[in-house]
């Protein structure tokens, strides 16, 4: 006896412990998504019978949940991702290829699916379309019944490397479970998300009946990023920090308990590109742990910064990243000392400020103007006029305008989607 755990994708089960947490994927979810789920381990006639009981509901029916799609963006930031389990699929085939050629002594190769194949098995229909009705062991031709559709796939099923043809299903959800699910949960999220369908299908971690149980404490079990998860974002000043801040909770609310960052409310401990280096090389001296992201503006001095910091050869933990590219800065207005000029600003003039939406009334089109030159990377650094103002006007705009309004967060979008892909990249220190 006991009280299993499992994380489930629809009717899917990833994977299963008994009487005890198993594998924490707490990561997986965030705080918004704590539920209440019927739990077919719970006895509700018991609760129909005893109402003064019903209270025990409130933590026997506790489960974190969201959808696939909301998953995945958080799976790929942490580096589970379809090519990861790619990888872990051809170990898994390389694993048993080689148990077979120690087995068949005839010498014949066993012929496994490739992980193209093994997907598109997988996703062969869409998961909210499996039946899960329990299929009575009496009934006649039961494992045949029981696979349903998937019967006339068998002979695709005996090629899945480790398949061992069991009687431990009862439904065609169940036996594709038990058939197909051979990689980590985080890698079959990956699989079955092939199939555009399966995006809303919700990925469930009901954890309450082992709690009511007894057997797991419910401190256990927290949602949102572990510790050694998140990344330190260092900026290079205040306000890079409180826009990168908040467009990651507006615009990427799925990832952004992922990010820590260095006094955005306070004063800014090294302030512009020079200190930036030097905390980076201070964090290189006495080796820190943490997985840090430095961020430096696509302008000149950034980009000589960002060069000087490269030169220090920073550990896996660490990374640096400027501000991205985009067709956008291509041709910007500038102006310098042989007047008004269109431009290109990438790596010159493209400070976060430029990011915002640039569109004032009560200003003229934006416009950069070139104040030195680089001669270490011999090139113009710009500053864009009445920054401030464009920063202000960000912060006054609400949660709502900034997700759905008229104020242009396409630039921005594209920041943070940078800053998310070069954090993804940041490798934790084991």
């Amino acid at each position: 006896m006991g009280t299993s755990i499992e994380l489930c994708l629809g009717d899917i089960s990833l994977s299963y412990s008994k009487n005890h947490i198993g594998i924490d994927y707490g990561f997986l979810f965030q705080d918004g998504d704590l539920k209440r789920g019927k739990s077919k381990t719970i006895n509700y006639e018991y609760y129909e019978e005893n109402p003064d009981e019903k209270y025990e509901l409130d933590e026997a029916e506790e489960v974190f949940s969201r959808t696939l799609s909301r998953v995945l963006t958080r799976l790929n930031l942490l580096g589970f991702t379809l090519e990861a389990a790619r990888a872990e699929y051809q170990a898994v085939v390389a694993e048993a290829e080689e148990i077979s050629r120690e087995i068949d002594v005839d010498g014949s190769k066993q012929e496994f699916l490739t992980f193209e194949e093994f997907c598109s098995l997988a996703c062969r229909y869409p998961l909210r379309e499996l039946k899960n009705d329990y299929i009575e062991y009496d009934t006649p031709d039961r494992d045949k019944v029981s696979r349903g559709r998937f019967a006339t796939d068998i002979d695709l099923f005996y090629r899945i490397p480790g398949y061992g043809d069991s009687d431990l299903y009862w439904s065609e959800a169940s036996y594709l479970s038990a058939s197909v699910c051979i990689l980590s949960a985080e890698s079959m999220l990956q699989v079955f998300a092939q199939h555009e369908e399966n995006a809303e299908i919700e990925v469930s971690w009901a954890f309450g009946p082992i709690v009511h149980a007894g057997w797991v404490h419910r401190d256990a079990f927290l949602a949102g990023a572990r510790q050694r998860q998140k990344v330190l974002i260092a900026t290079e000043g205040t306000s890079d920090a409180r826009i990168i801040r908040r467009a990651l909770d507006v615009l990427r609310p799925d990832v952004a308990d992922f990010f820590n960052f260095v006094d955005v409310e306070e004063r800014h401990p090294f302030w512009g590109t020079g200190n930036l280096v030097k905390f980076a090389e201070g964090l290189l001296r006495i080796e820190v742990l943490n997985q840090v992201l430095f961020v430096f503006d696509n302008d000149a001095e950034g980009v000589d910064a960002f060069r000087k910091l490269e030169k220090l050869n920073p550990p896996a933990n660490m990374r640096a990243m400027l501000l991205p590219d985009i067709e956008e800065f291509l041709e910007f207005k500038t102006l310098g000392p042989e007047g008004v000029n269109i431009s290109d600003i990438n790596g010159r003039a493209a400070a976060i400020e430029c990011y915002l939406d640039l569109r004032l009334d009560q200003y003229p089109p934006a416009q950069v103007t070139w104040s030195n030159l680089k001669k270490d990377i011999d090139a113009w650094h710009g500053v864009l006029d009445f920054k401030e103002s464009y920063s202000k006007h960000f912060y006054d705009q609400s949660d709502y305008d900034l997700q759905n309004g008229e104020y242009d967060a396409s630039k921005l979008s594209k920041l943070i989607d940078s800053l998310i892909l070069q954090a993804g990249l940041v490798v934790p220190v084991v």
